[in-house]
C-alpha cells in the first residue's frame, strides 16, 4: 500500500494511503460486526485506525463507543504493535461548539481518557480536533510537547486547523526546541466543499490556498470524508441527491465532476467509490484517506484503491479542467 513515513527524534511510523475511520462504531453491543471490519481491513493490508475522544458523544449512550471498540479489538487480537492508532482530543462539548477546550487541563483529561479506553500506553498520532484562533499557539504547543516528551503520544497532528495556524505553531515550536505538528487532518475530496456546505465554521476544507501550502511544504494530510459521504458512489448508481448527507455536495461543479467519475468508471472499470480515493492518492503531497463503511463489501471495494493512482491528465479530467 502507498504510505508516508513520519519521523522525529524518538519515533518513526508509516501512515497508509487508506486509514480506517471508526466514527461509525456507535454501539457497545456490535463488537462482532465491528471486529469483522477491523479484521478484514488488517487482512487486506491496512494498519491505521482513526478515532476521536468525542466519537460518539452525539448519541445518548455513545460516550466511549468508538475508542472502546478499538480497545477491545486490540486486546482480543493482541496486535497493538502492528496498528497505528490516531485519535483526537480538545473537541468542544456537544452543544457548545463556541467554547474551546484547548487548555492544559482539558487536553490532559482527554488524552488520559483515550489511553484508558483504548487500553494502550501511547497514541501513535494525536490530533487536536478543533482550533480556536483566540488561543495563542504559544499556549498550545508546550502542552503537546509535554505529551510527546512523556511518551504518551508519538506524533502531533491537528484536525481542522488552517495552514496559517500550522505555520505559526511550527515556527514557535522550532524556535523553542519543541516537537512540531507533523500531519494535518481536514475535509478533502474530489467533491468541492466548504464550512458553509456543512453549516459548521469550525471545519476546515481543502481549497486553493490551503492546497498550495500543502504542495509547497510537502506536508502530509489525512483526509476525512474522502468519498464525500458517498456522493459519487450513490449518485452514480442513480440514487437521488435530495437527501442528506450526500445532497450537501450536489452543486453544479460537483455534479459535473460526478459525470467525469462515471465516464472514467466506464473506461477503466474502477468503481465510482474507488475513483475518489485514487484521486487523493495522486496528489503532489501525501494524502491518507480516512474512509468509513457500513458493509463488509464496501470495505473490500475501497481497499482496492490502496495502490491506485492516476496521471496528471486523468486528474485534470476528473477536476473538469479538460
Amino acid at each position: 500500500m502507498l504510505s508516508c513515513t513520519l519521523k522525529n527524534d524518538k519515533y518513526e511510523i508509516k501512515i497508509p494511503a487508506l486509514t480506517f475511520g471508526a466514527a461509525g462504531f456507535e454501539r457497545s453491543d456490535c463488537d462482532d460486526t465491528y471486529f469483522e471490519f477491523l479484521d478484514k481491513y488488517a487482512e487486506l493490508g491496512g494498519w491505521c485506525i482513526d478515532t476521536a475522544r468525542v466519537y460518539c458523544d452525539w448519541l445518548e449512550e455513545g460516550h466511549n463507543a468508538s475508542e472502546g471498540v478499538i480497545g477491545r479489538w486490540l486486546k482480543a487480537r493482541n496486535c497493538r504493535d502492528k496498528i497505528c492508532i490516531a485519535t483526537k482530543g480538545g473537541h468542544p462539548l456537544m452543544g457548545h461548539m463556541d467554547v474551546n477546550r484547548l487548555g492544559r487541563e482539558e487536553l490532559t483529561a482527554d488524552l488520559e481518557e483515550s489511553l484508558s479506553v483504548l487500553g494502550v500506553d501511547y497514541i501513535d498520532v494525536y490530533f487536536l480536533h478543533r482550533d480556536d484562533t483566540k488561543v495563542p499557539v504559544e499556549e498550545i504547543m508546550p502542552v503537546l510537547n509535554d505529551f510527546y516528551k512523556s511518551g504518551k503520544i508519538h506524533f502531533i497532528g491537528v484536525s481542522n486547523w488552517t495552514t496559517k495556524r500550522i505555520e505559526e505553531a511550527n515556527a514557535f515550536a522550532e524556535s523553542n526546541g519543541l516537537e512540531p505538528i507533523r500531519i494535518s487532518q481536514i475535509n478533502y475530496s474530489l467533491a468541492h466543499a466548504s464550512a458553509e456546505t456543512f453549516g459548521d465554521d469550525t471545519l476546515v476544507c481543502m481549497d486553493t490556498k490551503e492546497f498550495q501550502w500543502y504542495k509547497k511544504n510537502n506536508f502530509p494530510v489525512m483526509a476525512f470524508s474522502p468519498q464525500a459521504k458517498g456522493f459519487f458512489a450513490k449518485l452514480a448508481k442513480g440514487d437521488a441527491a435530495n437527501n442528506l448527507p450526500e445532497g450537501q455536495y450536489a452543486g453544479t461543479a460537483n455534479l459535473a465532476r460526478l459525470a467525469r467519475v462515471k465516464r472514467l468508471s466506464e473506461q477503466t472499470g474502477d468503481s465510482p467509490a474507488v475513483i475518489p480515493l485514487g484521486y487523493l492518492n495522486s496528489q503532489p503531497f501525501f494524502v491518507s484517506s480516512v474512509f468509513a463503511v457500513t458493509k463488509l463489501w464496501q470495505l473490500e471495494e475501497d481497499m482496492q484503491a490502496q495502490d491506485l493512482t492516476y496521471d496528471a491528465k486523468t486528474i485534470a479530467f476528473l477536476e473538469n479542467i479538460i
